[in-house]
């Protein structure tokens, strides 16, 4: 298991705050762009898809924004895919029958969730149906040598996708050593799945809040699902957040859990998520 700098983690997560900050209408303005370089990459592209559908919800035709690519803006010529998560996935909670399709990455084995596999499929860089895949424009990026190496991290809905780009990537580009950060990730394949990806991607930073219910789904009967590698698992003290779903699942508690163990400030938890004690009567 390969050790974990949670400095590195939570910078990464931070590009993932960026992007769940733009709204799933909106565009990459002077703010986010600027907020991207301070993070030390260059904003090249944002990433749109066709929203999550639930049986509440279909969100028919529904394109959002999901990220943005970057470039690193030293010298390593990282390009950087950073994927939002959705409101929908606490729909997808509640409803999902988390019904398995043939996996959408050639070179893959196994069978993974459909709802998110639609989603990935429609993962490009314009709002256009028939736009250039997030992949492809990755893959020209390493093609043209403005890239080298290339990093994936998601939340929640955003983890699952970036764990199907990261493979989609290890196996059909030229770089073959992807790294991959994800936070609240739920299960997206099944077992056969899992193994695909574990032997194509070792850097794999799959981080869990023990008390998130997400990661927990879908669950592994009555259909094969199984993480893929390698869980680094966040503990919640007691008493310092609201144990409810949302409140346990936001980024922001992820990058509070892992500020916490590396030491870090400037993290806080939002407001409601505060654990407080209701007033004895």
């Amino acid at each position: 298991m390969l050790p974990i700098d949670w400095n590195v983690a939570i910078r990464y997560a931070g590009l993932v705050k960026i992007a769940e900050g733009v709204a799933p209408n909106a565009d990459y303005g002077p703010n986010e762009v600027n907020l991207i370089r301070a993070s030390g990459y260059q904003f090249v592209q944002a990433l749109y898809g066709d929203d999550l559908a639930t049986d509440i919800d279909p969100h028919a035709g529904d394109i959002v924004s999901f990220g943005f690519l970057g470039i690193s803006i030293s010298p390593n010529r990282e390009i950087v895919a950073a994927i939002r998560g959705t409101d929908t996935i606490l729909e997808w909670i509640h409803d999902a029958s988390f019904l398995m399709v043939p996996s959408a990455i050639p070179g893959a084995h196994g069978f993974t969730e459909d709802g998110f596999t639609a989603v990935y499929r429609s993962l490009r860089i314009a709002r256009a149906n028939g736009s250039i895949s997030a992949r492809d424009s990755i893959k020209s990026y390493l093609g043209n040598g403005a890239a080298a190496a290339v990093t994936v991290c998601g939340h929640s809905l955003g983890g699952a996708l970036a764990t199907l780009l990261t493979l989609d990537v290890g196996l059909n580009t030229s770089c073959r050593t992807p790294t991959a950060y994800t936070y609240a990730s739920p299960r997206t394949g099944d077992h056969q799945f899992a193994a695909s990806y574990n032997a194509a991607i070792p850097s794999s930073y799959r981080i869990e809040n023990r008390e998130d219910l997400v990661p927990k789904l879908p669950p592994i009967l009555p259909l094969p699902y199984e993480h893929v590698n390698t869980k680094y698992e966040l503990i919640p003290p007691p008493h310092r957040i609201n144990p409810t779903i949302p409140c346990m699942h936001h980024l922001t508690t992820y990058l509070w859990l892992m500020a916490q163990q590396a030491g870090a400030t400037g993290y806080p938890l939002d407001a409601d998520c505060v654990f407080t004690v209701a007033p004895s009567i």
